[in-house]
């Protein structure tokens, strides 16, 4: 691999000729100084896979749960053509995870189509906040009689998927009566929680979320995949592009494996200094993809504590971005900012054909507008390089089904191993659990206890 360029064979694959010593100088590694870290890159894969051997990681797991798609699909089936709407409430990896495949897999504009355009599959709204205003908002546009609501919660009792769902049974009851119960769709814990109870109580239609898949991990799982088959996505497909990559992202192989290789560089600048990964999509569909990663690559490895229970402040930061929109807006820092930045570009090979009407002498008339698009993108990746600036590379052959289940593999595992070789759990999220514990608290009444003293008596 000594020209930085893991091999495709019809799958993504990771590019990282940009970070070599010999495109970057000196602000590039060596194969020699990469290939020092392959004995821990090792180590992360072996532990890691032996955690998913006992069932304490079920994210790569759900590739082969091809049953539950089945039933998914089937369900959906029945509801195709009697919903115009599906309202999915979820926050975190509920919201993040269905709104990266659907924006990435569903056609642009998709809730702009008609139904006949649509073929009968339903609009997607996801509502992920608990803003008033856009909570009411939501009511003042959507048509209750036309609309199925999927109400998904990992754990049964997060606050805020909860509360926004309580309003809607409220007004589905008022509306509907005792027939609220067939407009909602539940995705759960399958045995535990105040949500899974509720659908027992209520007799209400469910899918479940293994226990051992946290919220960011779950895009494969029915949190993903229930919302992508109601927009018409073969979700059957998803899951066998990630199963097509399974044993490569959980080889040991550092130079033949895409996940740990890319774990292994970000570790590496990590330790550098280069504490930001801009990741930068190249493709309109993907940009909310950029959402999802962010919240995968913070919420798992930014952490106070390592394993053994020392402090140990850790955790690189994520910035998303556009191309080519962001080359006019963020471009300009990253190119002669502070040398604290590994940047990820997320290219695609193949794109819609779309011809430039002639108009005078302009450089670009009567060319393809693909060739432009792919123009800035090389443009950028130079002018990177051209600044001593590290740039990888994950190529992907075409933004489908297949390929974006590879990508999503690829990159949960890539987290997880880098997360084994910073030695934090890349799991849990204790520090989000507090501020729940907080506001919970707050709304009962209950006084907070904090060392911080003075918070909002000074303002101007």
């Amino acid at each position: 691999m000594e020209d930085g360029i893991m091999k495709n064979n019809g799958r993504i694959c990771l590019d990282y000729s940009g970070i070599l010593k010999k495109t970057i100088a000196e602000e590039g590694l060596s194969p020699r100084e990469i290939k020092k870290y392959a004995p821990a890159v090792k180590k992360a894969v072996e532990k890691l896979t032996l955690r998913r051997a006992s069932g304490s990681v079920g994210f790569a797991d759900l590739a082969g749960d091809s049953e539950n798609a089945r039933e998914i699909q089937k369900y959906v089936s029945s509801v195709r053509g009697k919903y115009e709407f599906l309202v999915v409430l979820g926050i975190g990896g509920s919201a993040l995870g269905p709104r990266a495949l659907i924006d990435a897999l569903a056609p642009p504009f998709y809730n702009f189509r008609s139904g006949s355009a649509r073929h009968g599959w339903l609009k997607i709204i996801i509502a992920d906040n608990i803003s008033p205003e856009f909570i009411k908002g939501l009511f003042e546009v959507i048509p209750l009689t036309r609309t199925l609501f999927n109400v998904i919660t990992k754990s049964g009792s997060t606050s805020e998927t909860l509360s926004v769902f309580s309003i809607v049974r409220k007004k589905l009851a008022k509306r509907f009566g005792n027939d609220w119960k067939r407009r909602i769709v539940a995705t759960t814990d399958a045995d535990k929680g105040f949500l899974r109870d509720f659908v027992w109580k209520n007799s209400l239609k469910a899918f479940s979320i293994p226990s051992n898949v946290g919220g960011r991990f779950s895009a494969l799982s029915s949190v993903g995949l229930f919302p992508a088959a109601c927009a018409g996505i073969d979700i059957i497909s998803l899951l066998e592009g990630a199963s097509s990559v399974d044993k490569l992202c959980f080889g040991s192989n550092l130079f033949k494996n895409p996940s740990a290789m890319y774990a292994a560089l970000n570790y590496i600048y990590y330790g550098r200094g280069r504490r930001i990964n801009v990741f930068m999509p190249y493709h309109e569909g993907l940009a909310t993809f950029s959402d999802w990663f962010a919240q995968l690559w913070a919420e798992s490895l930014g952490k106070k504590e390592n394993l053994l229970g020392k402090n140990v402040f850790v955790g690189p930061t994520p910035v998303k971005a556009k191309g080519v929109t962001d080359q006019h807006s963020q471009l300009q820092l990253y190119t002669e900012g502070p040398q604290d930045k590994l940047i990820t570009l997320l290219s695609v090979d193949k794109f819609t054909s779309v011809k430039i009407p002639e108009i005078g002498d302009f450089v670009f008339s009567g060319r393809d507008l693909r060739e432009l698009f792919r123009a800035e993108e090389i443009g950028t990746k130079l002018s990177l390089l051209e600044a001593h600036r590290p740039v990888l590379s994950i190529k992907m052959p075409e933004v489908n089904a297949f390929f974006l289940g590879q990508l999503i593999l690829m990159l949960e595992t890539a987290t997880a191993v880098y997360g084994e070789m910073l030695g934090i759990n890349a799991f849990n999220q204790p520090g989000v659990e507090y501020g729940k514990i907080i506001a919970k608290k707050i709304l009962a009444g209950k006084k907070v206890e904090s060392a911080v003293k003075g918070v909002e008596k000074y303002c101007v």
